[in-house]
């Protein structure tokens, strides 16, 4: 729906912003007042962008020269330039990076004083009192054993300290999880005991000993915030619990009971827990909501005053806008942003067939008429879909002898999949994107996951879905 769609290789996100940056130094397009007011390390930055030249951004990236600049004239020269940071660029190797790459560019340009002005990743503005719904002094061990949601196909086939025993709920690990084939074999294991509660007999509910029928979003309390939209909204069941499924809530609170912890706290319910998240939340914008309030209008809005004040009160280390991190180098990572290469094969400076045996780049972003992995076994969801695509080239389908509709086989050492060919130019040569997550749940391999990577990103240890190297070739 935009005006200029730009593509370029993935995980180049950051290259493309400081190639913006080194035109916008370069051209005086930068707010050198704003700068000296609320960052630190824009001098550094001026000169580290340097080596970013177009022409280098566009090796990288695969966006001419031209476009890298006037793309930048275009924002540099805005009366208010806004940027909405996707949710797909920091699912990289280097996608911590690639996102506070991006986020730089505001600060040189002053946007933050603007009206329409900025970036925006997502809206935390509505976090609640989290430490009121938690009892860590119950636990037996006060530091348990933690396993990131990214790497439990590893732990799960882990010979040394092997799990015993896992709850599932609100998720389908065997969809959503990276390196699927290994988490699939660590769920077959004989000696794993499973639960799962779950509306549907998903692909993981398949391999649980014990499966719990869960409530819908229909039967239950909750409290409903949202990425985007400043509002808090309070869900009331609009029917009674269908059978014995239980939500969330209740079923914990049953099994606390059971194992003999406290009645009181493990009897409290879901609008008392809600009363104690929305208390000395510590966050200013969620001034004035309250439970009683939510009851009488079904939603809140949150208090956005604080908005007024924030860059003079930013929680950094310096109370500014950090161009140049102390913290990141002191954690080993690059100060100022910087353009690294994907791990798998994908050299930056040349990026298209570079990366032998699997030369393409394999995105699975979501397709239209699923979330994630929910609906996709919904067959009016299924229907509006049609089937599993894979996007290809017309010059990387010329080179397999692959024609628009046939069936193709996708594959790396982690796994492989049976797609649809569709081609298209609708991304760059050595781009091949599948859509969905797609369950294996009639017999076809179809899940993108079984194709992506269990490495960790630069930054918070987040999943990289989106680094991985694939081949196709006829099925």
């Amino acid at each position: 729906m935009g005006d200029w769609f730009i593509p370029l290789y993935p995980g180049t996100d950051s290259a493309l912003a400081l190639g913006l940056m080194h035109v916008l130094f370069e051209q005086g397009l930068t707010d050198e007042a704003f700068m000296q007011k609320y960052t630190v390390g824009h001098e550094a930055l001026r000169d580290h962008v340097r080596s970013y030249t177009p022409d280098r951004v566009a090796r990288i990236t695969g966006v001419p020269e031209d476009t890298i600049v006037k793309l930048a004239e275009l924002y540099g020269k805005a009366q208010a330039a806004y940027i909405h940071i996707g949710n797909g660029l920091q699912h990289h190797d280097n996608g911590g990076m690639n996102v506070r790459s991006v986020a730089c560019l505001p600060a040189i340009t002053g946007q933050w004083l603007k009206r329409g002005g900025g970036a925006v990743r997502t809206n935390s503005y509505a976090s609640t009192n989290s430490d009121a719904l938690e009892r860590p002094e119950l636990r037996q061990n006060p530091e348990p054993r933690v396993v990131n949601m990214n790497r439990i196909g590893e732990a799960l086939l882990e010979a040394e300290q092997p799990i015993r025993a896992m709850m599932v709920y609100c998720s389908n690990p065997l969809v959503v999880a990276p390196d699927t084939e290994r988490v699939e074999r660590g769920f077959a294991r004989e000696d794993l005991f499973t639960v799962v509660h779950d509306l549907f007999m998903t692909d993981t509910a398949k391999y649980a000993d014990i499966l719990l029928p869960a409530t819908s979003s229909f039967e239950a309390t909750d409290l409903y915030t949202s990425y985007w939209h400043q509002f808090v909204h309070l869900q009331e069941p609009v029917i009674a619990p269908v059978g014995e499924s239980k939500s969330n809530v209740e079923l914990f609170s049953l099994l606390g009971q059971a194992m003999g912890y406290d009645p009181v706290i493990f009897g409290e319910t879901p609008e008392q827990m809600i009363d104690e998240a929305l208390r000395d939340t510590g966050n200013p914008y969620m001034n004035g909501v309250t439970l009683e309030g939510l009851k009488q209008h079904r939603f809140m809005k949150l208090d956005m005053s604080p908005h007024a004040s924030f860059l003079d009160q930013l929680p950094t280390p310096s109370g500014k806008i950090e161009l140049y991190s102390e913290t990141m180098e002191q954690r080993g990572l690059p100060p100022l942003p910087t353009y690294s290469a994907l791990i798998e094969g994908y050299d930056g400076e040349n990026p298209a067939g570079s990366s032998e045996p699997y030369p393409l780049m394999f995105l699975s972003p979501p397709n239209h008429n699923f979330l994630n992995s929910t609906f996709a076994n919904s067959a009016k969801h299924q229907r509006l879909e049609k089937m599993p695509l894979l996007q290809i080239h017309p010059e990387d389908a010329a080179r397999r002898n692959v024609q628009d509709g046939d069936a193709v086989v996708v594959w790396n050492d982690r796994g492989r999949i049976e797609l649809t060919a569709k081609v298209s130019e609708a991304m760059l040569p050595g781009t091949v994107i599948s859509q969905g997550l797609w369950w294996d749940g009639n017999g076809t391999k179809q899940r993108a996951n079984s194709l992506t990577s269990n490495r960790l990103s630069d930054m918070g240890n987040g999943a990289t879905f989106f680094s991985a190297t694939v081949e196709v070739k006829h099925r």
